[in-house]
C-alpha cells in the first residue's frame, strides 16, 4: 500500500525516522507541495461515472457544441520521417542478421555445448525479415496529416478543490480535458510535440455536457484501443520534490546523502507510480521544469547544455505540474516501459488560463 503523508510534519518525521539528516528532512518538507492522489477503480459500466465527475480513461463528457479535438499535422513531420527513416536503415534485417552470427559465435565460445544449442535454437526463431520496420515509416509519415486525438482522462475543478488545497492559481470551476496522440506519442522532448497534445479548460454547466462519441478515424491506425474508464477516488496529500528539480536543488543536499533519501523514497512508493492532479511529481528521468523552459522557447532538449540553454533556464521553477496519468492496468494504459505521462503548465499561462500552452512529457524506465 502506498503512502500517503497529508502534513509537511509527517513527511519530515519519516524522513529522520529513515535515517535522513534532519535539516535535509526538514528542507524536503518545508518544500512540499499539496496535491490530489487519484485512487482509481475500473467500472463495469462507465453509465456508473456522473457526467462531467473525474475519471482516466472510458470516453470524456463534452460539451454539446464542442468537436472531439483534432491535431495538426507535426510542423516538423518531414525531420521526423527522415530521423525514422535513418533508424530502418541502421537497423536493416542484413545487418541485424549478421550481428546475430556473431553474437552466436561469441556465445559459442562462452556456454557449454548443451546450453549453447538452446540458445542458439530459440535465436534462430527470430525473423528479422518479418519486424515491419518499413511500416514504422509509413507510420510516422502520418505526421504530415491532421488526426483525432485519444481521450486520456478529465478533471472536475471543484471536485479537486473539495477534496484538498492545490496552488492557488488553479481554478476552482470547470474541467480540464485531457488528449494525446497515442499513436505517435511524443516525448515533450521537441519544440513541436506540443502538437500531439491538447487541455481544454471548459466551464459548460453539467448539464449542457455529453458523453461523446470518439470519431471513427481515431481507430484507423490506432496502436492502442480506447482505454478502459476508471472512477476516481480523490485524496488530499503532500510530497517532496524529487532529484534534481529546481525545489530540489534549492535543499542543497549533498551528494553523499542522497541514498538515504532514495531508500526512504523507494519505500514510501513501494517503486510504484500513481495519477495525481498539482503538487511534485514521481519523476523517472530527470528534471522536466527545465525541460519545459528549454523546449516552449523553441530549443530542443539536445540543446540543454548550450548557451542559450543557459538563459532560459532560470524560468524553469514558473513551471507546474496539473497532472501525472501513469501505466495503469486496469485501465489499459501503458506509456512506454511503464512510464507516466506529465502535464506541465507555466504559471503566467495559468493565471491566464491559456491551457492551449500545456506541454506534456512522457518519461519511462
Amino acid at each position: 500500500m502506498r503512502t500517503l503523508f497529508k502534513t509537511t510534519a509527517e513527511i519530515e518525521n519519516s524522513l529522520r525516522a529513515a535515517g535522513v539528516r534532519a535539516a535535509d528532512a526538514m528542507a524536503l518538507a518545508a518544500r512540499s507541495k499539496p496535491y490530489i492522489w487519484l485512487e482509481t477503480a475500473e467500472v463495469d459500466d462507465e453509465a456508473g461515472i456522473a457526467l462531467g465527475a473525474t475519471k482516466i480513461g472510458g470516453t470524456p463528457d463534452l460539451p454539446v457544441t464542442m468537436p472531439w479535438p483534432w491535431r495538426p499535422p507535426y510542423p516538423d513531420h518531414q525531420q521526423r520521417v527522415e530521423e525514422m527513416q535513418a533508424g530502418v536503415t541502421l537497423f536493416n534485417p542484413q545487418d541485424m542478421m549478421a550481428e546475430q552470427a556473431e553474437t552466436l559465435e561469441e556465445f559459442r565460445k562462452l556456454l557449454p555445448p548443451n546450453e549453447f544449442e538452446a540458445f542458439a535454437t530459440e535465436s534462430a526463431k527470430v525473423d528479422f525479415s518479418k519486424l515491419g520496420l518499413d511500416s514504422l515509416v509509413d507510420d510516422i509519415r502520418r505526421t504530415a496529416e491532421p488526426a483525432p486525438l485519444q481521450f486520456i482522462a478529465q478533471v472536475d475543478l471543484a471536485e479537486i478543490w473539495r477534496a484538498g488545497a492545490v496552488d492557488p492559481d488553479i481554478p476552482r470551476e470547470g474541467r480540464l480535458f485531457f488528449f494525446y496522440d497515442t499513436d505517435h506519442r511524443p516525448g515533450g522532448d521537441r519544440p513541436a510535440d506540443i502538437t500531439g497534445a491538447r487541455l481544454i479548460h471548459d466551464l459548460t454547466p453539467t448539464h449542457s455536457l455529453k458523453r461523446a462519441s470518439p470519431p471513427a478515424e481515431l481507430w484507423a491506425h490506432k496502436q492502442t484501443a480506447g482505454f478502459r474508464p476508471q472512477r476516481c477516488a480523490l485524496h488530499a496529500g503532500m510530497w517532496p520534490p524529487y532529484f534534481g528539480s529546481p525545489d530540489w536543488n534549492a535543499c542543497e543536499i549533498k551528494a553523499k546523502a542522497e541514498k538515504s533519501v532514495q531508500a526512504w523514497w523507494y519505500d514510501v512508493t513501494r517503486g510504484g507510480h500513481d495519477h495525481r492532479f498539482g503538487g511534485h511529481p514521481l519523476q523517472i528521468q530527470g528534471d522536466m521544469q527545465t525541460e519545459c523552459a528549454l523546449v516552449s522557447k523553441g530549443l530542443d532538449l539536445s540543446a540543454r547544455n548550450s548557451k542559450a540553454a543557459e538563459l532560459l533556464k532560470s524560468d524553469a521553477a514558473n513551471w507546474l505540474l496539473l497532472l501525472q496519468i501513469a501505466s495503469d492496468d486496469r485501465a489499459n494504459m501503458m506509456w512506454g516501459d511503464v512510464g507516466n505521462l506529465y502535464v506541465w503548465i507555466h504559471r503566467d499561462a495559468l493565471r491566464a488560463r491559456r491551457f492551449e500552452e500545456a506541454r506534456v512529457i512522457m518519461q519511462c524506465y
